[in-house]
């Protein structure tokens, strides 16, 4: 504690001081000298842009001013006090020189009288109005440091209020509570958590919205869904905010009708394009992705009336093109064939009729390749055993009869008797299976079996017309 002079004005005036703002700090070493940092956040959030970027940055607090008191010994009948404002970066100097004087000229509007609080008082009315200043054009450099300091102070305000959720109906702390993004209304973690995991594990992911029965309740403000960056803010697991991610694009691109789907009834994955692009990262997947996906049903229903052909027989050259983002296969969006060129003319088709080349593909798939019994992608072995595993869903599975196989003993199956397509046959094909001669079980045996009697009975046919020649 600070050795004061009870009978001293300037003792007296910095123990109320003190009182009002717990944050002033005496110097023990020099009684009537004192440090204090006032809050700077403006009632509406302050532009500010950064070097040559066009796009300003709001910003809701400011770093505080620094304010160094020293109280003279005439203070306060023959002179002012002495304010010191530690350089800010972000404040113009004309300002600070302004806010500097200031304690001087209240002091002699004041006839000589104590000035602290009003001084203090003045400073914190106009940070509300953030000194005057309509916007601010600060340097590059300083972008991290006001961005980071905004939302730390943003986090640590919120962390002390106390909140009452409208669903459990409770109060908690800031700490326990998520405030939304769009329209500020506070919930408590535990309930928000509760909520989206349910929808997100059964699909209904246009229920991961505000909860709030006064968000959607204007017509003319529409509900929108979280974005994936503010479900992993929550926090939700980053697994389920990527089904949530995942399953509304597919919702997106199902009821887009100008997304064309890959010909190949085995696949049948959405072209690629840039509307809808692939999910890489979804904690960079903020507000922007629920601004595209209202665009993309104002869009729909502005066209629904219309009905837009989805294969219009006019597009011509490399329109045409679509490329699939499963399977890569190139093909015409007019007649559904592999891309035949751009100078080439074609019919629309039933998505349904396959090509000659389509089907040869197909038939050289069936018989050819032993499918994933999970994921269902075609497998091909060019040497080894016959214990598999998909490349694609790790899946471990016979190569043979596309049986299931425990990841445990994977190699039981080939030791059971019931398995007689595969009893002690691990290493058969060891070398691949192209000379034809290793029978499999399964759909792949059945198109063998196919195969077999197809040839069979050519042969029969072939030597019954000899005999009826001879």
């Amino acid at each position: 504690m600070a050795d004061f002079d009870l009978d001293d004005e300037r003792a007296e005036e910095l123990s109320t001081l003190q009182s009002i703002y717990p944050e002033l700090v005496i110097d023990p070493s020099a009684p009537y000298t004192a440090t204090l940092d006032l809050l700077v956040a403006p009632a509406k959030p302050l532009p500010v842009t950064f070097g040559s970027e066009q796009l300003a940055l709001r910003l809701e607090y400011l770093p505080p001013l620094h304010l160094e008191i020293v109280l003279p010994t005439n203070y306060p009948a023959e002179a002012p006090p002495l304010i010191k404002l530690a350089a800010i970066p972000w404040l113009p100097e004309d300002i600070a020189h302004k806010l500097t004087d200031e304690a001087k000229s209240i002091w002699d509007e004041y006839g000589g009288g104590t000035v602290l609080f009003s001084y203090i008082s003045s400073l914190q009315e106009q940070a509300e109005t953030a000194f005057g200043l309509e916007e601010l054009t600060l340097p590059s450099s300083l972008r991290n440091e006001l961005e980071d300091y905004n939302r730390r102070t943003k986090r640590e305000l919120f962390d002390k209020e106390t909140f009452d959720c409208v669903v459990c109906l409770e109060p908690k702390k800031g700490s326990k509570c998520h405030r939304m993004q769009r329209c500020s209304h506070v919930f408590c973690v535990s309930c928000l958590q509760d909520c989206y995991n349910s929808c997100i594990d059964e699909g209904s992911v246009n229920l991961v919205k505000c909860m709030s029965t006064e968000c959607g309740s204007s017509k003319r403000k529409k509900e929108r869904l979280l974005s994936p960056k503010e479900l992993l803010q929550i926090p939700l697991s980053r697994e389920t905010v990527e089904r949530y991610a995942k399953i509304k694009r597919k919702k997106k691109i199902e009821s887009d009708p100008t997304i064309i789907f890959c010909p190949r009834s085995w696949c049948q994955g959405a072209m690629r394009t840039s509307k809808y692009p692939k999910i890489t990262d979804v904690s960079q997947m903020d507000d922007s992705d629920s601004e595209t996906e209202d665009d993309t049903s104002q869009t729909q229903t502005a066209t629904a009336d219309t009905g837009p052909e989805k294969r219009a027989i006019g597009v011509r050259g490399m329109d045409r093109l679509a490329v699939c983002e499963d399977c890569t296969l190139a093909f015409c969006i007019v007649c559904l064939a592999s891309w035949h060129g751009d100078f080439a003319r074609c019919e629309p088709r039933d998505a349904t009729q396959l090509t000659e080349e389509d089907q040869a593909s197909l038939n050289f798939i069936l018989k050819n390749t032993s499918p994933c019994p999970t994921c269902s992608v075609p497998c091909q072995k060019s040497f080894g055993c016959n214990h598999m595993t998909c490349a694609q869903c790790k899946t471990h599975f016979c190569y043979l009869c596309s049986a299931w196989l425990s990841p445990d003993h994977p190699y039981q199956h080939f030791n059971d008797r019931r398995f007689k397509h595969c009893y002690q046959r691990l290493m058969d094909g060891a070398e691949g299976d192209a000379n034809g001669d290793v029978q499999f079980g399964g759909r792949r045996g059945a198109e063998q079996m196919a195969d077999f009697w197809e040839q069979e009975a050519m042969r029969i046919q072939i030597q019954v017309n000899e005999e009826d020649a001879g």
